[in-house]
C-alpha cells in the first residue's frame, strides 16, 4: 500500500471509527472497535429474510449463553450458568469459537469447529465420506482426513491394471466440492490432507500445490514418524509401501522426501509435516484406540475418526493488571477463575449440539475433547515490555500455559465427579483410576483470526504480523486496515506520534528494524514476525505445546529471501523440541496473502 492510499485510509477511519451507525450495529458491550463490529455483523449476528442485522453484540452472547446454558440438569443450574456464561463474555475475557457464535440458538445448532473423517479404500467408502463431510461443511466447521489408506495412482482395480486414480486426484474431488458450498457464518470451509510418508504417490503429493490457485480450500501435511525422521537425519533408504497390498512398492533416500518437502513448503507454504509418533505419545487414547493420524484443517486438533472439538478463546490481554508504579503483571487469580467457567461451557456445547452425522454425535459425546485456546500473546509481552524472542519470553509462556492447564484440568476433574466422566475413559490412562475427569482433552492453540480481530488483539500465539498493515477479510470481498493499537499507545507516551512516523513505518514492510528515531527498547519489545529468527518461532511453539493436551496452530514466517534449508532447518527443530507438527510461511511466496505489509 503505497503512503497516499495509507493516508486516505487513515483520514476515512477519522470519518467512521466510532460512527457505528454507518454499520447499523451499535457497540451496547463496550470496547469494540469498527473492525470487530464489522467482524459480527457480516458473520454472527443474526438477520432477516431480507438481510437486516436484527441482532446486536450484547443480545448474540444472550443467545449464546442461554443456549448452551440448557445442558444443565435443573432450571436453576440453567439459571445460574447462564449469568456466569454471559459474565465471562460480556467483559471480552472469553468466547466460544465461531460455530458457536453463529450457530447457538438455531433449530440445527452445529457448534463443532473441527472434524475428521476416515477414508478406505473403496469408491463407495470415497463417496460416503465425501457425502458425509460436505453435509458436515454445511453446517459450519473444517474437516481432516488421512488418505494413506487409498491404493496408489495407476494401481490395480479389481483385475484390471493402471486404472486407480490416487490419493492426489481424490483430494481434488474433495477441494472442488469445498469450494462449491459455503458454510453458515459467511465464508468457505477447508481441508487438511495428510499422507504418510511411506506411501508410494507420496512425492506426487508433497508437489500437489506447486502450480499456485490448486487446491486453494485444502492444506497438505506430511505424516511423518520418528523412523522417518532419524532416516533423515541419518540419510538411511526409506520404504515406501501399497497400501492394498502391504508389500514394498520402492525405495527412496529418506532425505530425498524430506528435500522436495522442504523446498515445496519454500516456495508455497505446504505441505506442512505432522509428527504423528509424538501426537501419539501424548493421547491418553492411543493404547485402547490406537494412534490418531490426521487433524482439522489447521492442525491444532489431532483427533480420531468421526471426532470433532468445541474451541474457545481465552483473551490474555484482559488478564494484565498495572501496579501502582505502572508496571505490569499478569492476574493469574482471575484466569483460573474464568477458565473453570470456559471448560463447563464448552463441555455444555457437546450437550446441546446437533451434528449431521450420527457417528460423529456417538464419537464426539464418547471423548467429549474440547479446544481451549488463547488470543493476544503478543499484546501481553507488549504489555509488559518483553521481546517476544526472548528467555523471558518463553518462561512466561510456560507459566501461562501451565496455569491454564491446571486450571482446566481440575476444572474437568471436578466436572467428572459431578457429571461422570467421558465414556470411553475406560480405554484410557485413567482406567481404574479413582479420579476421572470429564474430558478427554482441554486445551489447544487455534488460528483464531475471528476472534483477534474482534478482541482487537493479536492472533494466537503468534508475534504481530506487522505494525501497520491490511488484511483481506471475508473471502477477498473487504480490506481492514490497521495501525497496532499498542504500539501507536506506546508512541504517544513517549511522545513521538505523528502521522510521518507512522507513514515510515508503513514503507518499511510494517515493522521498525533499521528506522531512525525508535528507541532501541521499542524496537526490541515491537519486533514482527518477519523480524523474528525462525529458530525463536519454533521455540515459542515448543514452550506453549508442553502444556497443551492436543496441538498448536502457529505460522513460522520466513522473510522473503530465507533458503530452503532455512526452511528444512525450522522441520527438523519443530520435531527434535517436541512439536506435534509444523507449518511455515516465507513471504510472498504465494500471489495472494490473508496480511499483507503496510507497504505496496
Amino acid at each position: 500500500m503505497s503512503t497516499k492510499n495509507f493516508v486516505f485510509h487513515r483520514d476515512q477511519r477519522r470519518k467512521v471509527d466510532g460512527g457505528w451507525e454507518s454499520l447499523g450495529v451499535v457497540d451496547n458491550l463496550g470496547g469494540l472497535t469498527y473492525t470487530a463490529l464489522l467482524v459480527l455483523k457480516k458473520r454472527y449476528l443474526r438477520k432477516s429474510r431480507n438481510g437486516q442485522t436484527i441482532e446486536t453484540p450484547r443480545m448474540m452472547l444472550q443467545r449464546v449463553a442461554k443456549a448452551v446454558a440448557k445442558a444443565e440438569w435443573t432450571d436453576r443450574l440453567q439459571k445460574l450458568w447462564q449469568e456466569k456464561f454471559f459474565d465471562v463474555m460480556k467483559t471480552l475475557e472469553f468466547w466460544p469459537g465461531t460455530r458457536v457464535l453463529a450457530n447457538a440458538g438455531k433449530e440445527r445448532q452445529q457448534l463443532g469447529n473441527c472434524f475428521v473423517f476416515p477414508i478406505e479404500d473403496s469408491i463407495e467408502d470415497i463417496f460416503r465420506v465425501l457425502y458425509e463431510s460436505s453435509v458436515t461443511k454445511k453446517y459450519g466447521g473444517g474437516c481432516g482426513f488421512n488418505f494413506s489408506s487409498l491404493r496408489p495412482k495407476g494401481d490395480l482395480v479389481g483385475d484390471e491394471p493402471s486404472l486407480a486414480a490416487g490419493p492426489v486426484k481424490i483430494i481434488e474431488l474433495f477441494d472442488a466440492t469445498t469450494r462449491i458450498f459455503r458454510q453458515q457464518g459467511r465464508y468457505e470451509s477447508g481441508n487438511m490432507v495428510v499422507l504418510d510418508a511411506d506411501h508410494p504417490d507420496i512425492l506426487d503429493f508433497i508437489a500437489a500445490k506447486e502450480e499456485d490457485g490448486r487446491l486453494m480450500s485444502t492444506n497438505i501435511s506430511v505424516g511423518a514418524t520418528d523412523k522417518f525422521m532419524k532416516a533423515v537425519k541419518n540419510d538411511l533408504i526409506w520404504e515406501l509401501r501399497n497400501p492394498r497390498t502391504g508389500e514394498i512398492s520402492s525405495k527412496v533416500r529418506a532425505r530425498l522426501i524430506f528435500e522436495l518437502i522442504v523446498k515445496q513448503a519454500s516456495q508455497t507454504g505446504d505441505p506442512g509435516m505432522l509428527f504423528l509418533d509424538t501426537i501419539n505419545k501424548f493421547n491418553p487414547l492411543c493404547q485402547g484406540l490406537g494412534p490418531i493420524r490426521a487433524t482439522n484443517p489447521c492442525g491444532e486438533q489431532p483427533l480420531y475418526p468421526y471426532e470433532c472439538c468445541n474451541l474457545g478463546y481465552l483473551n490474555l490481554p484482559q488478564f494484565i493488571r498495572q501496579k501502582k508504579g505502572g508496571s505490569s503483571f499478569f492476574d493469574f487469580s482471575r484466569l483460573k477463575e474464568v477458565v473453570k467457567v470456559a471448560v463447563r461451557m464448552l463441555d455444555n456445547t457437546i450437550d446441546v449440539a446437533w451434528f449431521p452425522v450420527e457417528k460423529i454425535k456417538k464419537m464426539v459425546l464418547s471423548n467429549r475433547r474440547i479446544g481451549l485456546g488463547v488470543v493476544g500473546w503478543a499484546d501481553v509481552l507488549a504489555r509488559m515490555q518483553t521481546a517476544y524472542d526472548s528467555p523471558e519470553a518463553l518462561r512466561l509462556a510456560e507459566k501461562v500455559m501451565k496455569a491454564i492447564s491446571k486450571a482446566a484440568w481440575q476444572a474437568s476433574y471436578e466436572l467428572g465427579a459431578e457429571k461422570g466422566p467421558f465414556p470411553n475413559v475406560k480405554f484410557s490412562k485413567w482406567k481404574g483410576k479413582k479420579r476421572k475427569p470429564r474430558n478427554v482433552a482441554l486445551t489447544t492453540l487455534p488460528p483464531s483470526s475471528s476472534h483477534g480481530m474482534i478482541f482487537n488483539t493479536s492472533f494466537g500465539i503468534e508475534p504481530f504480523f506487522s505494525l501497520v498493515y491490511k488484511r483481506n477479510a471475508f473471502g477477498g470481498t473487504t480490506q481492514l486496515y490497521k495501525i497496532n493499537s499498542l504500539f501507536k499507545e506506546r508512541l504517544e507516551e513517549l511522545g513521538i506520534y505523528n502521522e510521518e512516523m507512522i507513514d515510515k513505518v508503513a514503507q518499511n514492510h510494517g515493522s521498525l528494524q533499521g528506522l531512525k528515531g525508535i528507541p532501541p527498547k521499542l524496537r526490541n519489545i515491537f519486533k514482527t514476525a518477519h523480524d523474528i529468527n525462525f529458530r525463536d518461532h519454533i521455540k515459542m511453539q515448543s514452550a506453549f505445546q508442553k502444556w497443551v493436551d492436543n496441538s498448536v496452530t502457529k505460522t513460522i514466517n520466513l522473510p522473503a529471501d530465507s533458503t530452503v534449508e532455512d526452511v528444512g532447518s525450522a522441520y527438523m527443530l519443530a520435531w527434535e523440541l517436541g512439536c506435534k507438527g509444523i507449518t511455515v510461511y516465507r513471504d510472498k511466496s504465494r500471489s495472494s496473502q490473508v496480511i499483507e505489509f503496510g507497504s505496496g
